[in-house]
Formats: C-alpha cells, structure tokens, sequence
C-alpha cells in the first residue's frame, strides 16, 4: 500500500465531489512527512499543511472521505487536556458515549469531566496505507 494508491482511489470514487482536490493535498502533506511527526495531526496542523487559515465544510468533508472505511487513509482520534494539563486518549466508543450522553467519564479518575466539549480535541493518525504504522 502506497499514498499512490490512495490517490488512485479517490480519483477513482471521489473525483466528483468538490474535496477532492483538498483530499489529495492532504495525502500529498502526509506522505512527505517523517513518521515521527505523522503521529498525531492536528486541525491546526493540516489547515496549515494546505494553506488554509480556518476549519470549513469542505476540509471537514475531505478529512471525513479520507478517514472513511472505503478509503481508510486516516484513523480519526480525540485527546482530552485535563484541568492539570495531562493528556489522555479516549477510545472512540467513550466519546461517542459522551456526546449521547452528554456526559464524558475522566480515563483515569473515573469522575465525569465538567464542559469536556472545550477539553476534548480531533486529531488524525494516518494509517499503515501510508507504509508507516497507524
């Protein structure tokens, strides 16, 4: 698997669509990228790997093709900062939890988080498509 081959399927299923062109600027951003810096990629990071200066429907759309099963480019993740600046993962089943419940549970503590929406931040990993672990 290749960043070739993923552009080949865009072209092939998504050419249409007005995110294409973004979605192969991101795979072009990617793929240059050393594994250790491909790690973790911001909002912040890919609107300014794209020249972009803001988060809109279409970067939104072309992030949610790439991180799809048919394309599987991305693997969207979700970092909660606590109120003592630690870093946690959470399991994409918790936040899914939490945004029907309302409700985020601490990883550690077990307590709820108060206003988790303002701690909780996206980020994507790319895949093992790309040939660096995901």
């Amino acid at each position: 698997m290749s960043a070739e081959d993923i552009r080949n399927e865009l072209k092939e299923r998504w050419s249409a669509s007005p995110a294409f062109t973004l979605c192969l600027q991101i795979v072009d951003f990617v793929e240059q990228l050393p594994a250790d810096q491909a790690r973790m990629l911001t909002f912040k990071t890919i609107t300014n790997a794209i020249g972009r200066n803001k988060i809109d429907d279409e970067l939104l759309v072309a992030l949610n093709i790439l991180a799809s099963t048919r394309i599987a480019a991305l693997d969207a993740h979700a970092m909660l900062i606590d109120d003592d600046r630690e870093e946690h993962e959470i399991e994409p089943e918790a936040l899914a939890k939490a945004q029907m419940s309302g409700s985020l549970v601490h990883p550690e503590t077990g307590e709820p988080v108060p206003d988790y929406e303002e701690k909780v931040f996206p980020f994507f990993v790319p895949t093992d498509r790309f040939g660096f672990g995901g």
